[in-house]
C-alpha cells in the first residue's frame, strides 16, 4: 500500500467502513463517523478514503481542514449535500440566472461552455456571478473550463492559444512547460477560473486511438509522466487546480467514450507499467484532483471506471490518493447509453466519486441522491464524504498563493519554439530558402505560415523551397518539407528533405514553425513518440 499523506501520524479514534455503517443500522442522516471510512475493494458500494491520520494531506490541506470540511458537509441537509457534488456546464450569458442557480441548487461550482466562453469579459462576468451564488455558504464555487490547448480549447479569448499538449510533450525543458502551464493558468485565474481540466495524462497509442493523440504529451510512460507533473505544477504556481485525466488512461483504447464504452483489456500488470504511470508520478507529486474516465477496465468489471468501486479502491489504496475524484462528463455515450442521469449520479457516488462532471439533468441528480440517501442504498457518509472532500479543495483552492511566473510574454509561442519538432540529413538551420510555395492544409493554416515567413523575410513564389502541411494525423506528402500539423504519425509516409512536427494550427504553433525553419531559433523538439521511417530529431 502506498503513502497516503505527510505529516506525523495523529491516532484517529473512530475509522468506520460505509459497509459497517450500514450493517450496523445507522441513520443514513445522522452520520456518526468523524474520519473518512477505511475503504475496502470487496464492499458493494465504494468504501471512504483512508483514515487521514496525519496532520498534512499529501496535495496541501491540513487534517484541522478535514475536519472543518466534514463537519460543514455533515451539518448541510442531503439536498444541499447533493448539490454540493454537482458541477453542471453553463452555455449561456446570463449572470443573473447563473447566481440564481449556483445558489438555489447548492451547486459545487460550474463549468463553462460554449457562448459562456466565447469572450473574456463574458466568462469573468459569469464566474464572478457564480461566486456570488456561493457566497455566504462557507465555500467558494469551483469554476472550471476544458483548456488543454489545440483541439480542446474553449477560449479563444483572454488565454494564448497554446498548441496541443503533445507540444509540451516534445519540449525538453520541463522548467519552461511548467513555467508555460503556470503562464496559462494566471491568465485562467483572473477570469475567475479556479479549475481546468487538464493535463492530460493518457499515453497514446498513436493512430489507432480515436481520440486523445495529440491532446497526450506522447508515447512513452515516464517521459508524459515527466510532462504531466510539470504542467500540473505550473497550474498549481498560478492557484489553479489541475485536473489529472482520464484515469486510468484514455490514449490505449480503440473507443471514443463520448460515443460508446470502451473497454480496456490489459491486465493490471500491463497497464502499471504504461497508462498507470503518469497518474501514479502526478499523485506522488501532489495531485488534488483526479478524472475518472468512463472506460471498462476488464481487471476490474465490465462498468465504466467512473462507476465502479475496484477503480475508485485502486486509486485510493494502491495509488495513495487523497484528494477530489471527478468524473468524467456524465452526458457521455458510454453513460447515457445504459443509465439514466439519476442512476449514473447515485452510482458514481456509491462507488466512490466525490464531484459529478455534467450530469444529464441536474434536477433528476438531486432527486435521485436524496432518494438513494433516504432509502439507504446510498450512505449519508459516503455523501458527505464525497462533499467534504469537495469543500477542502475549494477552500485550499482559495488560499493558494500564486508564484511569480517563470515564462512571460507570448507563452504559446515559446512552447511552440519549444516543441517544435525538426528531422533532417543536414541540421543546419536555415531549412528553408525563398521564396517558398505552400501546400495543404486548409487556406487559413497556408495564409497563418505565409505571414509567419513573411516576418522573417521569407516570401511566396516559385524556385524556392517547397513546403506540405499535413491535414489530419495520418495524412502523408511529399515536398522539401513536410510538416505535420497535429499528431506527426503522417510523416511516416511521407517524402521529403525535412521533417517538421508543430502539433497544433494555431498563428502561435505556426510561428514557432516559422522561428525554425528560418533559423531564427534553433529546433528543440523531440519526437514524443515512435515514428517509422522518420530520422531522429534534431
Amino acid at each position: 500500500m502506498r503513502r497516503f499523506l505527510a505529516g506525523s501520524l495523529r491516532t484517529t479514534a473512530v475509522a468506520l467502513s460505509v459497509g459497517v455503517l450500514a450493517a450496523c443500522g445507522a441513520s443514513p442522516t445522522q452520520p456518526t463517523a468523524s474520519a473518512p471510512p477505511t475503504p475496502s475493494s470487496t464492499s458493494a458500494l465504494a468504501s471512504a478514503s483512508p483514515d487521514p491520520g496525519h496532520e498534512t494531506f499529501a496535495w496541501g490541506p491540513t487534517l484541522a481542514a478535514w475536519d472543518d470540511a466534514l463537519a460543514t458537509a455533515q451539518g448541510l441537509s442531503a439536498r444541499e449535500a447533493a448539490g454540493a457534488v454537482l458541477m453542471p456546464s453553463y452555455t449561456y450569458e446570463d449572470p443573473a440566472e447563473l447566481e440564481r442557480m449556483v445558489a438555489d441548487q447548492g451547486l459545487a461550482g460550474v463549468m463553462l461552455l460554449a457562448s459562456a466562453t466565447e469572450s473574456a469579459g463574458v466568462a469573468a462576468d459569469l464566474n464572478a456571478a457564480a461566486q456570488e451564488g456561493a457566497a455566504g455558504r462557507g465555500w467558494p464555487a469551483l469554476l472550471s473550463v476544458d483548456q488543454e490547448g489545440g483541439t480542446v480549447a474553449r477560449l479563444s479569448d483572454g488565454v494564448a492559444d497554446l498548441p496541443a499538449f503533445m507540444a509540451a510533450g516534445a519540449a525538453r525543458d520541463k522548467s519552461l512547460v511548467r513555467g508555460v502551464y503556470a503562464a496559462q493558468g494566471r491568465d485562467l485565474a483572473q477570469l475567475g477560473f479556479t479549475v481546468d481540466f487538464a493535463p492530460v495524462a493518457d499515453v497514446t497509442i498513436g493512430l489507432a486511438d480515436p481520440v486523445i493523440r495529440s491532446r497526450s504529451a506522447g508515447d512513452d510512460p515516464d517521459a508524459v509522466a515527466d510532462t504531466v507533473v510539470a504542467a500540473m505544477r505550473g497550474y498549481l504556481d498560478a492557484g489553479v487546480i489541475p485536473t489529472i485525466k482520464h484515469f486510468p488512461g484514455h490514449g490505449s483504447v480503440t473507443v471514443d467514450s463520448h460515443d460508446a464504452l470502451p473497454t480496456q483489456s490489459a491486465s493490471l500488470d500491463v497497464l502499471q507499467q504504461a497508462d498507470l504511470v503518469p497518474f501514479t508520478r502526478a499523485i506522488d507529486a501532489g495531485a488534488p484532483m483526479v478524472m475518472m474516465s468512463h472506460i471498462a477496465v476488464a481487471a476490474w468489471g465490465d462498468e465504466p471506471a467512473s462507476l465502479d468501486p475496484q477503480a475508485y479502491a485502486y486509486l485510493r489504496d494502491q495509488l495513495g490518493f487523497t484528494g477530489v475524484a471527478i468524473t468524467d462528463a456524465l452526458n457521455m455515450g458510454a453513460i447515457t447509453e445504459s443509465y439514466g442521469p439519476g442512476e449514473a449520479s447515485v452510482k458514481a457516488l456509491a462507488a466512490g466519486a466525490d464531484l459529478l462532471l455534467m450530469p444529464e439533468s441536474v434536477d433528476d441528480s438531486l432527486n435521485a441522491i436524496v432518494a438513494a440517501v433516504d432509502a439507504g442504498t446510498l450512505p449519508r457518509a459516503r455523501l458527505d464524504e464525497a462533499a467534504a472532500r469537495v469543500i477542502l479543495l475549494s477552500r485550499w483552492q482559495a488560499g493558494l498563493v500564486q508564484v511569480a511566473p517563470t515564462v512571460t510574454g507570448d507563452y504559446a509561442r515559446a512552447l511552440a519554439d519549444a516543441g517544435v519538432t525538426v528531422a533532417a540529413a543536414d541540421c543546419d538551420a536555415p531549412f528553408v530558402t525563398g521564396p517558398v510555395t505552400i501546400t495543404g492544409g486548409f487556406r487559413a493554416d497556408r495564409d497563418a505560415l505565409a505571414a509567419a515567413l513573411a516576418s522573417h523575410g521569407v516570401v511566396l513564389g516559385e524556385g524556392g523551397s517547397t513546403i506540405w502541411l499535413t491535414g489530419s494525423d495520418d495524412t502523408s506528402g511529399s515536398a522539401d518539407v513536410v510538416v505535420a500539423m497535429d499528431g506527426p504519425w503522417g510523416l511516416s509516409g511521407s517524402t521529403a528533405r525535412v521533417y517538421a512536427a508543430v502539433y497544433g494550427r494555431g498563428d502561435s504553433a505556426l510561428a514557432g514553425l516559422a522561428d525554425v525553419l528560418t533559423g531564427a531559433v534553433a529546433p528543440q523538439g523531440r519526437w514524443p513518440v515512435a515514428l517509422a521511417n522518420v530520422p531522429a530529431a534534431c
